[in-house]
Parts: C-alpha cells; structure tokens; sequence
C-alpha cells in the first residue's frame, strides 16, 4: 500500500509546510548573465528596475535555468512579452490572464510589471510553488493550488487568455478534458498558448537538452521509439512508474494536434522550438 496521502495522488506536496530561503531581486545578478544571445534583444530594463521581488532559489523553481539567476528571470519576461505580443497579432485585449502550471511565478511575475492593467492569475498541483508565489509576489498576483483531475475554480467565460508552458508535456491522461476545461473558462475569442512535445522534438533533441535525460534513460524507451526515433501511433508516453500523477514526458504528432485540438480551439499557429525546446500552439476559443 502506498505511503502518500491521498491528496499528493492528485497533487504534489499538499502536506509540506515550506522553508524557502530567498534569492535577491533579478537585478542583482543581471551583470553575471547577460552572457545569452537573446538577452540582446530583450526590451527589459523598466521591468528590471520595477521588480524588486525576490527570485526563488534553483530548487524551488523546478530546476529552471540552473544556477543562471538572470537568466530565469529574463526567460521569464521573454514568455510574458511573447504572450502579449500573440494576442495583440491576432486582435484580442488582455485584461485576464492565467497561467496554468505556473511553478513559482516564472511568467506571471513579469506581468504587473508591463501591464498592471491585467488581472493575473496562477495555478500549480504543487503546492510548495504556490505558496513561493503567494508569499513573495505581490498582491496583484494570485495563485492557487489546483490538481491532476481537469478542474479550475474559475467562471466560465471567465479570462482572455491561458498559458500552459510544459503542462501538456506531461499529460498522459484527462488531455481533451483539460483542453475542454480550458476552453470553459476562457471567453469567446480568447487565446490559448499551449507548448507541446512533438515528433520533432523528439527527432532533434540532443544530449544537452533537458529532456534527454529523463526520455533516453527510460528503460523500455527503445521498445517504444523507432530505430529513426520516430513513434507510432498519435501519441507517445514515457512514464516512470509512481503512484502519482506527474511522472511522464508526452509528445504528440502535429497531424494530431492540428485535426484533435482543432476540434476544440481554432489552431492560429504552431510554432516550432518556441522559443527554445517545445513547439508552441497557439489557439483561440470560436465566437
């Protein structure tokens, strides 16, 4: 019998009571980074100067950027701006706005901070980020503890826009509900920005990447990938056994996403490696 409550079956970390040990604002380490090519391009200098928030340390931001501070940060306000920049292209206003999956506040930290004018939202299955957030973000951010069951506390109709970054890349079940609860709470016309393993993904990555590991040191990987590594079928799923939910890398055809999740959501674009390792979906809820 399992030793977890049942609560972390759903979730993660429901139990825990954190012990955070804070990192200085992103400033403070903006000088030791500025090493990464797309920094160059990045228009974030009132945004430095306006987050005075602390960054998480390494470990309590899922790994995100190793011991590169900045460049957390950076890639953080990069997705943010990307975000606003998708939804201006397509003509939809953003004054609601929630991140599913949103660890400890990598996106929705950067909002306040372009536009106060957006109601930002966040939400987590583990509960240890969700606290991060809460007590040391500010009070125009609020974030909650959802679970692996396709369920948010949130009006239908409800928000202009939904990020999941790296969600779905680990959903292995419950996706077209998830996708049907997502579609719920947004209103007509508004967009959805979904990233995505695919066939690609899982064609180009390389050992330096971070999902080498956890993929090729599967022990039955080479009964589920071709001798190409290529996959059959519609969707691959590389799960570790656990008890929990969680626990598994996911990618998906484009063919498939395009025709499935085109059911639910007009598919506006897909973007491959955007901006780094997973292929982006934007999508948009039908008037």
């Amino acid at each position: 019998m399992s030793s977890k409550n049942w609560e972390d079956l759903v979730a993660l970390n429901s139990q825990s009571e954190p012990v955070f040990n804070l990192l200085e604002p992103a400033k403070a380490y903006e000088a030791g980074d500025k090493r990464r090519e797309w920094f160059r391009d990045l228009d974030f200098a009132n945004a430095l100067e306006a987050d005075t928030w602390p960054l998480p340390e390494t470990k309590d931001r899922e790994g995100y950027s190793g011991p590169h501070h900045f460049a957390y940060w950076a890639s953080g306000f990069r997705d943010a701006s990307n975000l606003l920049e998708a939804a201006k292209n397509h003509g939809t206003e953003i004054s609601s706005y929630l991140d599913l999956g949103c660890a400890s506040g990598r996106v929705i930290r950067h909002l306040p901070h372009i536009d106060p004018s957006i109601d930002t939202w966040g939400c987590d299955i583990n509960r240890l980020h969700v606290e991060w957030c809460n007590l040391n973000l500010g009070p125009e951010i609020k974030v909650f503890q959802n679970h692996s069951i396709p369920n948010l506390p949130m009006a239908d109709n409800s928000l202009d826009m939904i990020s999941a970054f790296s969600v779905f890349s680990h959903i292995e079940a419950f996706e077209t509900a998830w996708l049907m609860e997502m579609r719920r709470i947004l209103r007509p016309g508004g967009i959805a920005w979904i990233t995505v393993h695919s066939e690609h993904t899982l064609a180009d990555m390389t050992e330096d990447w971070p999902l080498w590991r956890p993929v090729m040191s599967h022990p039955e990987i080479y009964n589920l990938i071709n001798q190409d590594r290529t996959f059959d079928g519609n969707r691959l799923t590389v799960r570790w056994q656990t008890d929990g939910s969680y626990s598994s890398n996911v990618f998906y055809k484009q063919d498939y996403l395009k025709k499935v999740w085109g059911k639910f959501f007009e598919v506006l674009e897909v973007r491959r490696q955007f901006p780094q390792y997973q292929d982006a979906m934007i999508l948009r809820k039908r008037e």
